[in-house]
């Protein structure tokens, strides 16, 4: 196989394999930069390795939740393998649950004192155009000159978009670079800003969520995109680079903020490893949630197909065929150790559900689905007996987002399209 340099940039280098058509190897550096300024570029041993490390796990978590991302495999301790884009996307895209950084210099006014900062309930995007010395790496814009580093897009929807300053408030006189482009020069034919915004909320939940399983705070984060055979997909790498991530009190900072700090290279470059090896516990686990219902005629509700949560449809009567039942949830609980919940639909005389919830740490949720028609039904589901834990809702659409709820502990998956629809609210 013959390996030929591509072009270098300030973390990564790039190659073309013959042994890879279509692919293009990416090589992880061991520089680590800041501020846009290559004079304080410095090497941290080891970041190469901790940067494929971390980019890896990510992408192929981001796989596994059903994200296009353009990753393949991983070559070596310092290379992996991606698709070929047929175009880069000239914008850095960002994300952000709480604000810092940047962010604070424009946006002053949410500054806090407490040590712990202002949280978004909906994650706040943001679009910047990505420029090299003021410049845009693309065709067709070789005249077009801009008197700032990744000026900030301040309106992403309109044709024409007007560019700030990325680290002035908008209302300083010289925030206004006054210098308008078209989206259309930088956005590819047939990607929309919509389809970036969707795809970056989805990608940030899912590392929200796989991050804080492990006690940690996702601040923000920065991507690139790429558009490969009429798709959308997420690009470049993602690692310590790419976020701000703090531990559950708010006092340790696992990103190159501490290198923006001046912290010392030993310690950024052990947090960095400690983010490598954390990174590898992420993953989409297999989880149930089960369909219960004592005859074939009664209606199944509406649910959702979400990586990591399957349905399971299972008939059998907790007052006709108890031993069935009980010999049918040992099998439940052997097929899926990560776990899962149960709703029992029931209409009159719930004893299903009560022999469910004394048998197993799962959830059990009592759906009286006759309770509409009849309201008295709804008692042998509220009045269980002692040692049978057991929840009761009314409506089946409900009871299913409710085990969604529950399983998006677990699930970075699950949370994501749970939080995504929580996020629209009040918005």
């Amino acid at each position: 196989m013959t390996r030929t340099f591509l072009f270098e940039g300030k973390t990564k280098k790039f190659f073309s394999d013959d042994g890879y058509p279509g692919f293009v190897v990416i090589e992880n550096k061991d520089d680590i930069t800041k501020n846009d300024d290559p004079t304080k570029t410095q090497i941290m041993p080891g970041k190469g390795k901790f940067a494929t490390d971390t980019t890896c796990a990510v992408f192929q978590l981001l796989k596994d939740a059903g994200i296009p991302v353009a990753y393949e495999k991983r070559l070596s301790d310092t290379e992996f393998l991606a698709p070929l884009a047929e175009e880069m996307i000239s914008l850095e895209v960002i994300a952000r649950r709480f604000a810092a950084g940047s962010f604070l210099k424009r946006y002053p006014e949410l500054i806090t004192t407490s040590g712990v900062p202002h949280r978004f309930h909906q994650l706040r995007f943001e679009l910047f155009l990505k420029t090299t010395n003021g410049r845009v790496n693309r065709k067709g814009l070789e005249d077009f000159y801009v008197n700032a580093d990744d000026p900030f897009i301040a309106n992403p929807y309109e044709d024409e978009w007007n560019l700030f300053h990325s680290k002035k408030p908008n209302w300083e006189v010289d925030a206004n670079l006054k210098v308008p482009i078209r989206a259309s020069t930088i956005l590819p034919k047939g990607v929309t800003v919509a389809q970036i915004e969707k795809l970056t909320r989805k990608i940030f939940l899912v590392l929200e969520s796989a991050w804080g399983q492990l006690g940690f705070h996702f601040v923000d984060f920065k991507l690139e995109f790429c558009f490969l055979k009429g798709d959308l997909m997420l690009a470049d790498v993602l690692d310590a680079d790419s976020w701000r991530l703090r531990n559950a009190d708010w006092t340790g900072e696992f990103s190159k903020q501490l290198f923006r700090d001046d912290q010392p290279m030993e310690k950024i470059a052990a947090n960095y490893q400690a983010v490598a090896r954390m990174v590898q516990l992420f993953r989409i686990p297999k989880q149930a949630i089960v369909i219960w219902r004592e005859f074939e005629k009664d209606v199944l509700p509406d649910f959702p197909v979400v990586p990591g949560a399957k349905f399971e449809n299972v008939i059998l009567s907790g007052y006709k065929s108890p031993k069935k039942c009980i010999e049918k949830l040992e099998q439940l609980l052997t097929e899926y150790p990560e776990g899962g919940v149960i709703l029992a639909c029931v209409g009159i005389s719930n004893v299903l559900g009560s022999i469910l919830s004394a048998r197993t740490s799962w959830p059990v949720i009592n759906v009286a689905i006759t309770a509409g028609s009849f309201p008295e039904d709804v008692w042998s589901s509220l009045r269980m007996p002692g040692g049978a834990p057991s929840m009761t809702m009314l409506s089946p659409d409900n009871a299913v987002l409710a085990a969604l709820n529950m399983l998006s502990l677990k699930n970075p998956a699950v949370y994501a399209l749970r939080q995504l629809a929580i996020e629209k609210l009040d918005v």
